[in-house]
């Protein structure tokens, strides 16, 4: 089973899901196990083929393997997730290794 980190707006998100809707948040927790024992797997994301996308109802996680490490980026609505993407892209160095 790998090891696995949320960053800060993940983190916020599931915590926030967690009290207003408990049902999302164990579906999401669930999806994460199963990523870490590579037991499902995710579409590429376009642009960016180190990263990953899988669909938890209305919310999608975008994520990514680095060595033995689950990086959960982010957790939003299928609205504004790519938004949210292109704004932690641009804003942050996550990507540089």
């Amino acid at each position: 089973m790998r090891d696995y980190k949320l960053t800060k707006q993940a983190f916020k998100v599931l915590k926030l899901l967690s009290k207003n809707n408990p049902k999302i948040a164990k579906k999401i927790k669930g999806i994460i196990n199963d990523l870490r024992n590579d037991a499902i797997s995710g579409e590429s994301l376009q642009g960016y083929r180190q990263f990953k996308k899988i669909r938890a109802g209305k919310y999608r996680l975008i994520y990514s393997y680095q060595e033995e490490l689950l990086l959960i980026t982010i957790i939003e609505k299928r609205e504004t997730v790519y938004q949210t993407f292109a704004h932690l892209v641009k804003s942050s160095n996550f990507l540089e290794k």
